[in-house]
């Protein structure tokens, strides 16, 4: 099986570039004007080790779309934007959240930017973020792009605690990853 080398943005623009339903999405959260947004996670990720596992490169309908407002940090308000971007775009599962207000979920102190809300996600490979700005795409790798381009998960170091590695090894087993994807490697540290 030929395995796909993937060393630089270069070759995550060609990638994207070539995906309609991933330049769709990007067109969609871009033409939704949120401020400081970034739709990170596996939309990136997933595509990414597809990619380098030589695996059909299906999309994830699922978006995680992240942007960052901190004079309004109701879920209420988020819950409408997801309305508003599953009624308008349905050609996803879209998931749109302040990151001004997701500190809350491990208790950590309040965020100051989308970044580093999503410095803050579990994984170094799933702390990535891709955007369009005028038609050229943008990228955030909150921690390198060493574990993603390599197929590694790895914890951030917030997640390397013994209170917070279970959550961790919980999202790889419920995520199915070491079968969606052999090869990866999994490190605690």
């Amino acid at each position: 099986m030929e395995v796909m080398k993937i060393t630089k943005e270069a070759d995550i623009t060609e990638i994207i570039e070539s995906d309609i339903w991933m330049m769709d999405t990007l067109r969609a959260a871009e033409s939704f004007e949120l401020n400081d947004w970034w739709i990170g996670a596996g939309f990136l990720r997933n595509k990414i080790w597809n990619s380098i596992s030589n695996k059909d490169s299906t999309p994830t309908r699922d978006v995680d779309l992240v942007y960052f407002n901190d004079q309004d940090t109701k879920p209420e308000t988020d819950w409408q934007y997801d309305e508003y971007m599953k009624t308008n775009y349905p050609f996803a599962e879209w998931e749109v959240r302040n990151q001004a207000r997701m500190h809350y979920v491990n208790g950590f102190e309040p965020y100051k930017s989308t970044a580093e809300g999503i410095s803050n996600w579990v994984e170094t490979a799933t702390c990535v973020g891709v955007r369009l700005t005028s038609g050229k795409l943008e990228y955030l790798f909150c921690h390198g792009t060493d574990d993603l381009f390599g197929l590694i998960a790895r914890p951030i170091p917030r997640f390397q605690t013994s209170e917070l590695i279970g959550v961790f090894h919980g999202r790889i087993e419920k995520k199915a990853w070491k079968e969606k994807w052999p090869s990866i490697r999994v490190f605690d540290k």
